[in-house]
């Protein structure tokens, strides 16, 4: 756990012999920092990043890797403007505690006196529980079908509300962290609601231009974005192009940056341009069960906005995330006077996965160790199917979780995604909602697969003629996907499923 009491006790002899040893070390080597960005960005099979390591207030590092567009061949500058989706989040805290020191917003103050629509189910939240994880709301983006099947379609603030507005809470607030981006969301409305400005409009007014940075802006659909990179994720052993719109989330999600600003930006925090040391002191310490943020990392904590962990024994805070094909992660190192930034336009946490190969070099720690290459995919094979097949197994299908994993938030309880299995002119095929539909094929087995998940089994229960359920294993978020037929695979129930289904 990291709270004053850490800061309090550093001047503990075993302590001062580690402060010692951090003093003496040489400064970090810019050779040795790219070897280790091109080993991780290989590794992690990331398209393009744009990486910033600053010690001691000088540049050690600051390089664009890969491709910003593999399509043109454009190369990654150190500049390059990526849709930012982790790093922002703690402005998001910023904002809420300067309207705090303005009087505006108490932390304590109930969600229902800013947001009263919002169905509270007999719970009481306040401003301080959305911020730090323990309001137990549920997270929309873990609810499947809600926003996955919606994810290329803009939505207003209160249609990303609906999403979740009314769903089963996770917890009782105040007792337990999980985290729940549906907080961000209400408190985008309450910034918006207490300050009289748009989301947008704040942030500009209010972090952007005190900043001085240049690169930042609010991107949506209505936007131009010079220089911002193409997103990508993985397809068999491909980069593909990633689909996602940022207007279907949160508005603190719709920002496009650089690592320059993003620098820029955190340490206009330490400047005292963007809220008071004391603000920024409550948003670094962890309170009550966000001292405790993961069951598989004892030294995992959370503040107000920010993620608060360490490397061995050096303390870092930051943020990390990947949505819309996009990966970013700025962690700083307050003890070392370490700060590193990574943007990617690749899917998945490989941005965070960089910073934290960067972070030990940079600190003379022992590299982690190294996670076995992933394991080639299965051969498929396309075995016949007959149109009685076809007929038996054409459904719509409402699937779940079977079980969560510990890797997997309590929100994922909730989860659900539609199928459907349809005869598409002598092919079987396979569509979930809101995505593009692609062939079954029939394994030797029986079974059946994807060639976008090679390594998933897909089987089916077949009783009276017809697919009584299906079965996914493993499913894309590790643990199996089974789920009962409710209707024919035709597009109206399908769509019909999805959008008011009960299942």
């Amino acid at each position: 756990m990291l709270n004053h009491r850490w800061i309090l006790t550093a001047a503990a002899p075993a302590l001062i012999a580690l402060a010692a040893t951090r003093t003496a070390r040489a400064e970090p080597s810019a050779t040795e920092l790219d070897a280790v960005a091109q080993r991780v960005i290989a590794q992690e099979r990331v398209a393009g990043a744009s990486v910033l390591v600053v010690h001691r207030g000088k540049v050690i590092l600051h390089k664009g890797y890969g491709h910003a567009d593999l399509g043109l061949e454009a190369p990654t500058r150190d500049e390059t403007v990526y849709h930012v989706v982790g790093p922002m989040l703690p402005f998001t805290g910023i904002a809420v505690m300067q309207l705090v020191e303005r009087g505006k917003l108490s932390l304590d103050d109930d969600l229902s006196r800013h947001v009263p629509e919002f169905p509270m189910q007999g719970h009481r939240a306040t401003i301080r529980q959305l911020l730090n994880h323990t309001s137990g709301i549920v997270d929309y983006h873990y609810l499947g079908d809600p926003i996955e099947a919606t994810s290329r379609q803009p939505k207003a603030l209160d249609e990303v509300m609906a999403l979740y507005a009314g769903k089963k809470w996770v917890n009782e607030p105040g007792k337990k962290w999980d985290w729940s981006i549906s907080g961000f969301q209400l408190l985008v409305t309450i910034v918006e609601r207490a300050s009289g400005m748009s989301f947008a409009d704040y942030v500009q007014n209010n972090i952007i231009a005190p900043a001085g940075v240049k690169s930042t802006t609010y991107c949506d659909d209505l936007s131009l974005v010079r220089g911002l990179s193409h997103a990508y994720r993985h397809y068999e052993n491909r980069f593909v192009p990633a689909h996602e719109n940022d207007m279907a989330y949160n508005a603190d999600l719709r920002f496009c940056s650089t690592v320059g600003d993003l620098y820029q930006l955190w340490t206009a925090i330490a400047d005292k341009k963007l809220v008071e040391p004391r603000s920024f002191a409550m948003m670094s310490t962890a309170e009550g069960p966000a001292a405790h943020a993961s069951p598989r990392d004892p030294k995992a904590a959370y503040g107000f906005a920010m993620m608060l962990n360490s490397e061995d024994d050096h303390r870092r805070i930051g943020q990390h995330g990947s949505l819309f094909g996009y990966s970013g992660s700025l962690y700083d190192f307050p003890d070392d006077k370490l700060t590193i930034v990574v943007l990617t336009n690749t899917e998945g946490q490989n941005a965070y996965a960089i910073t934290r190969a960067l972070a030990r070099a940079a600190l003379g720690l022992p590299p982690s160790p190294a996670a076995p290459p992933p394991a080639e995919p299965r051969s498929l094979s396309d075995q016949p199917v007959s149109a009685a097949e076809r007929s038996q197994l054409a459904g719509t299908f409402v699937v779940k979780l079977e079980h969560l994993t510990d890797r997997l938030h309590d929100s994922f309880a909730q989860y659900r995604r539609t199928y459907r299995v349809f005869d598409e002119n002598g092919r079987l095929m396979i569509q979930v909602l809101g995505e593009g539909p692609e062939r079954l094929l029939k394994q030797a087995d029986g079974s059946f697969a994807m060639r976008s998940q090679p390594d998933g089994h897909i089987t089916f229960t077949v009783q009276a003629g017809h697919a009584a359920s299906i079965k996914l294993d493993p499913s894309p978020l590790g643990a199996p996907f089974s789920g009962k037929r409710v209707g024919p695979g035709d597009p109206q129930t399908f769509h019909r499923e999805g959008r008011d289904g009960k299942n």
